[in-house]
């Protein structure tokens, strides 16, 4: 088991960074330290009755700062921290009414060799049947080398045992090389609020219900259909809306509907976008332990509905937001091919299972989703499941695990009937395939094998190496961020004109430090070697470094 300084090192910072590494807690050990209580309502010492509110990964993890409980240090024989008297300032004498606040610095250094592979921009189509089209060569793409600052800085109010506001502020700065004739809010924000909700909460018959309203950054599940991107200097996305939820502890399930919020920079001028819509209801249910064949199996299942919407902008404003263009020509989708965009309605209704657990050192996380609706008047029919599979050799030194990474989202259209298979994964963890967020992860499959490794309590390393393959040759390759289906250009479009099913090879390695309880240093370099799709279009070997320094309380 290991040690309390270690997993509360884990809880801090695994997700702050923006590596799509994920945190397993209380799958070590039932016992937990009570800062990893989320959503804990403890009846004795050791005993968590609700304690389902889900961060991204296996267990609970902390990317969400307003889950963080630290209402136990009431008792001040418990503080053992420097930074504990911000945990719990009372405000009142019984200590039902009090204040947690919380706070980060990150620098990050980013540098892209060749950025978006280089790739062509657009294409025309040849006259000729069977004759390559024209393409329109890359420029100025040989290096992006960029510097980012964000600070970041939370308050957690309690109004007595069922009433809480929570709010946070966040200061981005990006400079560097080649930074872009436009800085999206999400890198460059003087002051944006990325959380600020109210919550009313109790325990209702035997379950914690509650209701929260306002902004919120939100994770769902495995955090490969719904999460924020925490490598950008503001999280993004985060929503406008409600939640809520009922949790019985080994069950829980939440509804909620929300509206995108756009960052602007300047002083607290991000504004709610009623144009881009997500709503659903995602469940969560812990199987009883078993024991087969002497080892302990945990399994955990989590079914989810989501809804998402992005409709045109009144009054002609569409085509500078929503500026992508679909066409269906015999059985060949061309999005975005940079000229005469239209604004298209994207309408997305995705039915999905996960499963989740482990038997003995073996463990997995598996998740399947089908996904129907609309986009620019074409029925929509696609799928697209995500496997990691792996075995933890606890007993060796440096407990290494070997794991897998399967995945599979269809992508094409039918040559009749006006039926698109491309998958729209919405707000995915791009960082789970490649570390730059440069593929989105539709019309395509792979196999990653990758180890970890735990040379200390304190240092992690882990090493993958991916292979990419298109599903259709009659679609494109999609950029990772944004997804472009209504909300912006698909900068890969003209490999839907080009031959070749493979999209590449990505090697990554990546090795981060907790320095102190309260810093983590992380670095990783990915390599991207372009298949034949990439490279009929004009794409080079892309190499990303990544340096983070993250200083949080």
């Amino acid at each position: 088991m290991r040690s309390r300084y270690c997993r509360t090192l884990a809880i801090g910072f695994a997700c702050l960074i923006g590596t799509g590494g994920r945190v397993a807690l209380a799958q070590e050990s039932p016992e937990l330290p009570s800062k990893a209580r989320t959503e804990g309502e403890s009846t004795t010492e050791d005993q968590i009755r609700f304690y389902k509110g889900k961060g991204p990964g296996r267990g609970n993890s902390y990317v969400e700062r307003y889950e963080e409980d630290y209402s136990y240090l009431r008792d001040p024989a418990r503080s053992s921290d420097f930074f504990d008297p911000l945990k719990f300032i009372p405000l009142g004498a019984e200590g039902e009414v009090y204040l947690t606040l919380n706070g980060e610095a990150r620098f990050r250094y980013d540098n892209t060799d060749h950025r978006n592979f280089a790739i062509a921009t657009a294409a025309t189509p040849a006259r000729t049947a069977g004759a390559r089209p024209t393409l329109t060569p890359a420029t100025e793409v040989s290096t992006n080398q960029l510097y980012k600052q964000r600070y970041a800085l939370g308050a957690d109010l309690h109004l007595g045992p069922n009433v809480r506001f929570y709010a946070d502020l966040y200061h981005g700065q990006q400079t560097g090389h080649r930074v872009g004739p436009t800085i999206p809010g999400n890198q460059r924000d003087a002051l944006g609020l990325v959380n600020g909700f109210g919550e009313v909460y109790g325990i209702l018959g035997d379950a914690k219900t509650g209701f929260r309203a306002g902004r919120q950054e939100i994770f769902f599940g495995n955090n490969l259909q719904v999460r924020a991107n925490v490598s950008t200097n503001l999280p993004s996305p985060v929503f406008d809306g409600f939640r809520a939820y009922r949790d019985w502890g080994p069950a829980r399930v939440d509804a909620f509907a929300y509206n995108l919020v756009q960052f602007v920079d300047g002083i607290l001028q991000d504004r709610d976008n009623p144009h881009v819509n997500l709503w659903g209801v995602y469940g969560s249910y812990d199987l009883p332990k078993a024991v087969p064949l002497g080892l302990e199996a945990r399994t955990s299942l989590e079914p989810f509905y989501l809804g998402w919407r992005a409709s045109p902008f009144a009054g002609g404003r569409g085509a500078g937001i929503y500026n992508d263009r679909a066409l269906l020509t015999g059985g060949r989708v061309v999005a975005a091919t940079g000229a005469g965009f239209i604004a298209s309605q994207d309408h997305r209704e995705t039915f999905g299972l996960r499963a989740y657990g482990a038997i003995g050192d073996a463990d997995y996380d598996w998740q399947g989703a089908y996904q129907t609706g609309s986009y620019a008047g074409l029925r929509v029919d696609a799928f697209a499941f995500n496997t990691d599979t792996g075995y933890t050799f606890r007993g060796v030194p440096w407990k290494p695990r070997l794991g897998v990474h399967i995945d599979r989202a269809s992508g094409g259209a039918d040559r009749t009937g006006g039926t698109l298979h491309t998958y729209q994964p919405m707000y995915p963890n791009t960082q789970y395939y490649v570390p730059n967020n440069e593929f989105a992860p539709t019309n395509f499959y792979d196999i990653a094998p990758r180890i970890s490794l735990a040379p200390t309590e304190t240092v992690t390393a882990e090493y993958y190496y991916s292979w990419l393959w298109r599903y259709s040759e009659s679609d494109a390759i999609y950029i990772g961020a944004p997804w472009p289906g209504a909300q912006g250009q698909n900068n890969y479009a003209v490999t839907a004109l080009l031959p070749g099913r493979s999209i590449g090879r990505q090697s990554d390695f990546r090795v981060t430090w907790a320095i102190t309880p309260h810093l983590l240093a992380l670095g990783e370099i990915g390599i991207f070697y372009p298949g034949s799709a990439l490279r009929a279009a004009g794409g080079r070997v892309t190499t990303f470094l990544d340096a983070n320094l993250t200083f949080k309380f």
